[in-house]
């Protein structure tokens, strides 16, 4: 009795879950298919923009490396067939010919690893997804027919007509979602082989013609150059024989150089505010003003000139006389005439007494000796 209570217990657990998997089941498969649609956009953009142009044939570019000078190699890796990142890589191993050979090897070794990585990424993808989607259509397909198994035993055809129509769509979408991801991800590594193995001849090659160069002391350059940095960063090429960089780059054999920038003419130097000012035209009553003034400073004699009416009065000349120019305007007021003074002070008995009749002398006459007469 116990054991069947714990079986009941444990089958509705099971059921539970298996149930609950189904709403992931589903959005999982949803995305497949959205990774599916990507992935053929992905392989018709690829095949547009890369793989058509891979047109290499490998003994030509091999033969012309191994015949190239060190200064024409950027050109003939920028003229060969391979695809863009296989060109960078070769102009990287080109930039860095200056390092000793172990340190060279290990270069190449660390660019072909790349690239593999990355083209392993890709396809590793897309085989993922042809493994796993045909595993969740089939959870899919087995998740509701329990329920509908059971709806059958109670005779609802509805509830069973539904578990069958989820089942059935799980299933054809996940198999549609690993065709499609099977046939993509077997067209590419297809394609990505035979760019390795390209890639493989060329770095073997470039590394024979790097030594070579070596033993023959043909290498000038002292630091590593950046061409592999200037493809990567535009769309066209970057060799010294190209239109690109003509002039910047000069070719070594041509013996061309590069164009000198004639340095720009300086700037005239700008006058003081005060001496534009002296410079520009004056207006007629500024005009007139000057030329009064000018006679008035050179003869103080004659008759002063009018002041003039501008708002801004003119500059006058240092050492101008302005009692000259202006005349009585600007001249102080007249005082009164005082009476000279003598050496010796007034006596206070000689001062007029004020009488009580407001007269100066209070009816006495001003003069003592009169009295006396």
């Amino acid at each position: 009795m116990e054991g069947s209570v714990a079986h009941s217990y444990l089958s509705d657990i099971l059921h539970t879950v298996s149930q609950a998997l189904l709403a992931p089941d589903i959005i999982l498969l949803l995305v497949l298919i959205g990774y599916a649609l990507f992935s053929i956009g992905g392989i018709i953009a690829e095949f547009f923009t890369e793989r058509r142009y891979f047109q290499v044939i490998m003994p030509k570019f091999l033969a012309a490396l191994m015949a190239a000078e060190e200064e024409s190699l950027p050109a003939v890796i920028e003229g060969s067939g391979l695809v863009r990142r296989q060109k960078v890589a070769l102009l990287t191993v080109y930039d860095y010919r200056t390092l000793p050979g172990d340190a060279l090897v290990a270069l190449i070794k660390r660019l072909v690893s790349e690239e593999e990585g990355y083209y392993g990424r890709i396809t590793g993808r897309n085989s993922m997804a042809a493994r796993v989607a045909p595993m969740l259509g089939l959870m899919g397909t087995l998740i509701p027919l329990g329920p509908g198994i059971q709806a059958l035993g109670k005779a609802d055809t509805a509830a069973l007509s539904s578990s069958l129509l989820v089942a059935f769509d799980t299933t054809v979408a996940g198999l549609v979602v690993a065709a499609v991801c099977l046939v993509v991800g077997k067209i590419r590594s297809r394609w990505y082989d035979n760019y390795m193995s390209a890639l493989d001849s060329a770095m073997a090659t470039m590394l024979q013609k790097i030594e070579d160069m070596r033993e023959a002391g043909l290498i000038t350059a002292e630091q590593p150059s950046n061409y592999a940095f200037l493809y990567e960063q535009t769309s066209g090429p970057v060799s010294p024989s190209s239109n690109f960089l003509k002039g910047i780059l000069p070719s070594r054999d041509s013996g061309e150089r590069a164009p000198k920038v004639e340095p720009a003419p300086p700037r005239a130097e700008q006058p003081a505010p005060r001496e534009r000012a002296a410079q520009a035209p004056a207006s007629a009553s500024k005009r007139d003003a000057a030329v009064s003034l000018g006679a008035a400073a050179t003869a103080p004699s004659q008759e002063p000139a009018a002041r003039p009416t501008s708002r801004r009065d003119p500059v006058l000349p240092y050492g101008t006389d302005l009692s000259d120019l202006f005349g009585e305007t600007l001249a102080p007021s007249a005082a009164p005439a005082e009476e000279p003074r003598s050496a010796f002070p007034r006596p206070v008995f000689m001062d007029p007494p004020v009488g009580p009749a407001g007269r100066p002398d209070g009816g006495v006459p001003s003069n003592p000796d009169s009295s006396a007469r």
